[in-house]
């Protein structure tokens, strides 16, 4: 039930105060484009933050930790975006290197501003739900174990509901993602090293690669796939590549077993009854 509530106190606002700006700015003529869509993105973003915060101070009652913001907040989201420019950059080098994936110009007509808003928002909102809403919850009573596996499940899982995507996609995503974007919020507690590598991992595969059709993005690189499916991830993209399946997996065991090490993985609840 907690988690249901958070996920409607996080989401509902979310629309409601982003069609109440689009309102405001139609009545006060805003035509502008660029001046509408930071607009969207700001109401948007700080929407889910305060409403998260909201969330947590009203069922919680605490300090809200995971979404503090300081130098090491900085830190740890670059830290993330470096691991993530590191991984995609190998996935597409090997495969520009075997001949499955060709680029032959660059398109100047490229959306990046708008593609780079659109996905550091997503990114945040997604990490906000299914990491600080349902894998932390999860986690608090279950335990970490149970918590990777469920978040892990859900988080691969709902990539259904997206155009394109298959049951091979979603499965590569359990693994890829799940697994490392929940062993990168337990060895921090935070949202930032997730979402850095989240956010720049989006940007450059639908901001350079791939566009983003539905939102009508259009990508830095005009290319071509080619071969297995399976290798290249197309329809959907790289994200779905052995490749990319092969690095996010042993990445993310790999930021386990640091957690490990570091003593950072919770027990579920009946076994700290029993002592542990």
């Amino acid at each position: 039930m907690k988690i249901i509530i958070g996920i409607i106190l996080v989401n509902i606002p979310v629309f409601l105060l982003r069609s109440t700006a689009q309102l405001v700015m139609s009545l006060l003529s805003v035509n502008n484009e660029t001046v509408v869509t930071i607009v969207i993105f700001l109401v948007r973003l700080m929407t889910v933050y305060f409403a998260y915060i909201f969330f947590i101070k009203i069922l919680e009652r605490r300090k809200v930790d995971e979404l503090s913001f300081d130098i090491s907040a900085i830190k740890e989201f670059s830290y993330g975006g470096l691991i993530a420019l590191i991984s995609i950059t190998s996935v597409m080098g090997i495969m520009w290197l075997l001949g499955n994936y060709t680029i032959y110009e660059i398109n100047h007509s490229a959306t990046l501003f708008e593609s780079f808003l659109h996905n550091f928002f997503f990114a945040f909102l997604q990490d906000v739900v299914y990491f600080l809403i349902i894998f932390r919850i999860i986690e608090k009573s279950l335990g970490s174990w149970i918590a990777i596996v469920l978040a892990s499940i859900i988080f691969g899982f709902k990539h259904l509901l997206f155009p394109g995507y298959t049951v091979w996609s979603a499965i590569a995503q359990v693994f890829e993602a799940g697994i490392l974007f929940s062993a990168f919020f337990i060895l921090t507690r935070r949202i930032w090293l997730l979402f850095g590598f989240h956010f720049i991992w989006n940007f450059i595969e639908y901001g350079f690669i791939l566009g983003f059709k539905p939102e009508g993005l259009i990508e830095l690189f005009t290319s071509e796939f080619s071969g297995s499916f399976f290798f290249t991830g197309m329809p959907v993209g790289p994200e779905a590549s052995i490749l990319t399946l092969t690095i996010g997996t042993g990445l993310g065991l790999f930021f386990i077993f640091q957690a490990h090490k570091k003593n950072k993985l919770i027990l579920p609840f009946w076994k700290i009854k029993l002592g542990g």
